[in-house]
């Protein structure tokens, strides 16, 4: 949703009056005041909020209401801007109903010198895709996805660390938000009881010593229900409302989210970090000690997943002896 400097600075301040007075109303005449504006631009401004779905009520011949957003399912990038001011790292949201891909729009803004902290979200994208080529479709208003621009001090080599900063962010927000039992499966998938919640797909552009940025993107199945599932992949796919039996405010959600992976980004491109955030990793790994097949280019091999490399590969203990794997397709086998 494109919008110039001055429109942005108007909802981002009539949205913050409103939020800091809830179910108050706000005399119009205090809103011109506070945007040295007329009532008519300020009218204006309301409206863009409501079209980005802040339900703000008119109150005839007196102001303007916010009662509530909690259970609001609408995306909107003025209030998720809002509650990321205190985000060491994310701070601007691009919004679009429907994109060729957000990793592309992330790309774009890259190659333009966009500061890291960038991110887009959508409800629909044509070329939307995982790790491999696959195809990642969503439902409007059901799920999150959106990519990240990142540009962090990291040798190509070391990319996968974001998928794991990003998995761990996402495992935490899933069991500690929603309260369902997420599991991280190496590289970048979230499950819970075995079926899948959430992918994500790192990608990066630099010198062989350097990456001059990355972006990282992640799409979670929130709101959908058993019907909402097409019947090809409902017995490997499942949502955080079908576990928990409840839907959640998908804003909420991604500001967790942010918040968390922000911390683990901030580790990782600290003195040492690395090795913490390996460490971290390792614990909260359901891959680590399971009995794993693992598919690469046309291979299959089996064995015991025993370890995560400094790079974020993964180490595997076959009949062949000990093997590394920077990326592949890995399904667990049985419980160790």
């Amino acid at each position: 949703m494109a919008k110039t400097n001055d429109e942005a600075t108007s909802r981002a301040m009539i949205f913050e009056m409103l939020m800091e007075n809830p179910g108050e109303i706000i005399p119009s005449s205090l809103l011109t005041q506070k945007l040295s504006s007329s009532r008519q631009a300020v009218f204006k401004a309301v409206c863009a909020l409501r079209d980005e779905g802040v339900p703000v009520e008119s109150v005839p011949q007196r102001g303007y209401r916010l009662d509530g957003i909690e259970g609001l399912q609408r995306l909107s990038p003025t209030m998720i801007e809002y509650f990321l001011r205190g985000n060491p790292l994310f701070n601007r949201c691009i919004y679009m109903k429907e994109t060729d891909s957000t990793q592309k729009v992330i790309k774009k803004l890259a190659l333009q010198e966009a500061e890291a902290g960038v991110l887009a979200l959508t409800e629909r994208q044509s070329e939307g895709r995982g790790r491999r080529g696959r195809s990642w479709q969503s439902l409007d208003e059901k799920n999150l996805m959106f990519s990240m621009l990142l540009r962090p001090a990291l040798k190509p080599g070391e990319v996968q660390l974001l998928n794991l900063a990003a998995g761990l962010a996402v495992k935490e927000t899933l069991r500690e938000l929603c309260g369902i039992p997420a599991e991280l499966k190496w590289p970048n998938d979230i499950l819970c009881r075995g079926r899948k919640l959430c992918g994500i797909l790192s990608e990066a552009s630099g010198e062989p010593d350097r990456i001059y940025y990355a972006v990282t993107g992640i799409g979670i199945n929130v709101n959908m229900e058993s019907a909402d599932i097409p019947d090809d992949i409902s017995a490997v796919a499942t949502s955080v409302c079908i576990e928990s039996g409840r839907q959640f405010a998908r804003w909420k959600l991604l500001v967790e989210f942010l918040a968390r992976f922000a911390g683990f980004m901030c580790l990782l491109t600290s003195r040492g970090g690395a090795a913490k955030l390996l460490a971290l990793y390792r614990t909260s790994c359901d891959t680590i000690g399971k009995d794993i097949r693992v598919m690469q280019d046309e291979e299959v091999f089996n064995g015991r997943a025993t370890d995560i490399t400094p790079e974020g590969a993964l180490v595997v203990q076959t009949g062949e002896g000990e093997k590394i794997f920077a990326a592949a397709d890995v399904h667990h086998l049985r419980m160790a």
